[in-house]
């Protein structure tokens, strides 16, 4: 493996392991209640029953990108939650998450860009989808 091929391989690891705190922290915190609330109160009729699909599904999703396992399937996966908060609850506070705005899009962007990245490089692993 090459240099670049493991810098590839930080950052799937990396990403899997943000995807998986955001799930735990969820879990952890017992704020899957609230954030299916906050799916209701934006127009979704069953936001809890999304709320845990999203929740269980970072966890379970994040581990396998993680581990190099179904990595397309995780990245599209990701990218559709990603991009929905980005739109939903982001955009509305401009650019900037913390500095000269709150709560904005930049690191969302930032996710998206990384995992364009990876979904797009061919990564050396038979487990790589």
């Amino acid at each position: 493996m090459n240099q670049s091929q493991y810098a590839l391989v930080v950052l799937r690891v990396t990403m899997g392991i943000i995807f998986i705190t955001h799930g735990i922290a969820r879990l952890y915190y017992e704020s899957v209640g609230d954030f299916g609330n906050y799916l209701n109160s934006k127009g979704f009729i069953i936001g809890l029953p999304i709320a845990w699909i999203i929740t269980i599904g970072e966890i379970i999703s994040g581990s396998l990108l993680a581990l190099g396992i179904k990595v397309r399937y995780c990245i599209i996966f990701h990218s559709l939650i990603i991009a929905t908060g980005l739109a939903m609850v982001h955009l509305p506070n401009g650019w900037f998450v913390v500095g000269h705005g709150n709560g904005g899009i930049e690191y969302s962007v930032l996710i998206l860009v990384v995992l364009f990245v990876l979904f797009t490089v061919k990564q050396k692993s038979a487990s790589v989808n």
